[in-house]
């Protein structure tokens, strides 16, 4: 069978991990290790000479996954270098509570581990349902869709470099109104600073955020797609340089920067003293 590598940043006893991990087991062999505890917004940090340990997760005497003290990088770190004898043939990071769409890509750790993945070379995805409360979740849903996702990938591979963030709705089957292939929108969380009690004596403060903004325009943002409840593909790449503006840039800086920034033949060496 396939090997599939599954991390979250929700945490190892998070709800859609394990449904996630109930269901694809069904068509592969599973390594499970994510986050001990709840890393949400830590984006793609990892733990540098720190101590991580390493917890056993067991049903009747079975392991099924393990929790790692360290973040969602951390985890597809270790996973693929350290613990797995053979590397994944896909990673899957979810099923993450609340969508990660617009500017919350950037800081979503959900979308971080899945990262990891693809700078591994794996195909990887990002998987987010779109709702913050447990009690209503249709994980099932999420988890079904994404094995037949995780299926074709193993069959068809994805491009280099590439992983897909998908996002979503929290409907039933029946309700699912399509797939869009979508594009990262502008929506954003707004940032509460609520004051809390003082902490040794110094002032504190918790982001406890505020409202979501929406994108404007386009209806095949990732946001607005998920609002139809249609279910959001988007593509993603880690190369961040504007490659359109290269150009643009070098005349700006060459009319208004000294020529000889450019001219690196030019600098001279300092006299040695």
């Amino acid at each position: 069978m396939k090997r599939i590598l599954i991390s979250n940043d929700d945490g190892i006893d998070a709800p859609g991990i394990r449904a996630l991990y109930d269901e694809i087991s069904r068509i592969a062999n599973v390594t499970l290790v994510a986050p001990t505890s709840q890393r949400s917004g830590i984006g793609h940090a990892i733990s540098l000479w720190n101590n991580l340990t390493l917890e056993e997760r067991k049903t009747n005497g079975n392991i099924w996954g393990y929790g790692l003290e360290g973040t969602p990088a951390d985890c597809v770190k270790f996973a693929v270098t350290t613990l797995m004898k053979e590397p994944p043939h896909l990673v899957i990071s979810g099923i993450n509570r609340g969508q990660n769409v617009g500017n919350s890509i950037f800081y979503s750790g959900t979308v971080a581990a899945a990262a990891e993945g693809t700078m591994f070379g794996f195909p990887s995805i990002a998987v987010s349902l779109g709702t913050f409360d447990d009690n209503v979740a249709r994980y099932d849903v999420a988890a079904r869709f994404t094995a037949r996702i995780a299926n074709l990938i193993l069959e068809k591979g994805l491009p280099a470099g590439v992983l897909l963030n998908i996002n979503i709705p929290n409907v039933s089957d029946e309700e699912i109104k399509g797939v869009v292939i979508s594009k990262q929108g502008q929506s954003t969380f707004t940032d509460l600073f609520e004051p809390r009690e003082r902490h040794n004596g110094l002032p504190a403060f918790r982001n406890i955020g505020g409202e979501i903004t929406k994108s404007n325009g386009d209806e095949d943002y990732d946001d607005l797609v998920l609002a139809q409840n249609k279910i959001s593909i988007t593509p993603l790449r880690f190369d961040l340089t504007h490659h359109d503006l290269r150009e643009d840039l070098d005349r700006w800086m060459r009319k208004h920067v000294e020529d000889e920034i450019f001219e690196l033949s030019r600098i001279k060496p300092n006299p040695q003293t």
